[in-house]
């Protein structure tokens, strides 16, 4: 392996790579400064050093030859890989509220992109006014969302939570959570009237200060599915950011009321989708094997009190 080149990689990144893909992936990590260099001399820019917080998919900074930053991202050497969504999903949008798509090389799962700048997500421009993170997050949203192509091949929400309760059955996993999600989801998709082209993962740090337009989306998911999911994606993320203000409920019900005046869902069906969205996301932490699964449980709490109330 490369070992001078991957040393200076997040240990998480490469732990990540290893677990994931094993021996392909010691061999992709050892063959990524060329895979770096060949897309540089293709696309004409100059490589920076990769940002520190790198989980699933490597990305850096470069500056273009016509001086413009961008953004490289390759990802891991995993079939089907989410890349191949993202890069469907911001061409449609074509920079209407997200960064652009400038390349794409379905060979070496790579894509280069329009950099946000100066870059700051909503938890550091609203840290002193959440609330004004729910407004910014609103905005967006009606930009960014789109009713599906005919003929696409995005994944669908219906397949997420259908491989979740496949594949969660005879595990450790709390069967309560799990015959609740599923009620819930069950119940929700026959109220639902439309489904749409969501971004997926719409969270405070993928909403970006920008100059172009105020604020721009990065790292979509793309998936079809119903606007209470996109929400109820935001509503935990912004719980968990809130979790030690004392005023939390209130604040959270807020958020709430704006998301449902926004986009005419009532109050309950957003606590339910909320409910179901964080034992999915669970699921998903306790499907990678990962150890604080137990701890994250107590976030649905806040949303079983709300829609029993």
């Amino acid at each position: 392996m490369n070992r001078n080149f991957i040393s200076k990689l997040p240990p998480r990144f490469v732990q990540n790579t290893v677990d994931l893909c094993g021996e392909a992936g010691k061999m992709w990590l050892n063959d990524l400064p060329r895979i770096v260099e060949e897309l540089s001399e293709k696309w004409s820019f100059k490589p920076e050093k990769p940002f520190r917080n790198l989980s699933y998919n490597f990305v850096a900074p470069c500056i273009c030859e016509n001086g413009e930053n961008a953004v490289l991202k390759i990802a891991l050497p995993l079939n089907n890989p989410e890349i191949f969504n993202e890069a469907a999903f911001l061409e449609l949008a074509d920079g209407n509220g997200t960064v652009k798509l400038l390349n794409l090389d379905e060979t070496n799962r790579a894509i280069l992109l329009e950099k946000a700048t100066p870059g700051a997500n909503l938890k550091e421009v609203c840290r002193t006014d959440v609330g004004k993170a729910v407004e910014i997050t609103i905005k967006a949203m009606r930009k960014i969302l789109k009713k599906p192509p005919q003929d696409h091949s995005f994944w669908l929400l219906d397949e997420w939570f259908d491989n979740f309760f496949y594949k969660s059955e005879n595990t450790e996993f709390p069967e309560r959570f799990i015959w609740k999600a599923r009620g819930i989801y069950e119940e929700l998709s026959v109220l639902s009237k439309e489904k749409f082209l969501i971004h997926g993962d719409l969270h405070h740090e993928n909403i970006l200060s920008a100059e172009r337009e105020p604020f721009l989306v990065i790292d979509p998911k793309g998936i079809v599915g119903e606007i209470g999911f996109e929400i109820s994606t935001f509503l935990n993320n912004h719980a968990f950011w809130l979790s030690d203000d004392l005023n939390l409920r209130e604040k959270i019900i807020e958020a709430v009321f704006q998301f449902s005046e926004a986009f005419e869902i009532e109050p309950i069906n957003l606590y339910k989708w909320a409910f179901a969205q964080m034992v999915l996301s669970i699921w998903w932490t306790f499907e990678d094997g990962g150890q604080n699964w137990h701890e994250e449980i107590w976030r649905t709490e806040i949303w079983e009190e709300l829609y029993s109330d």
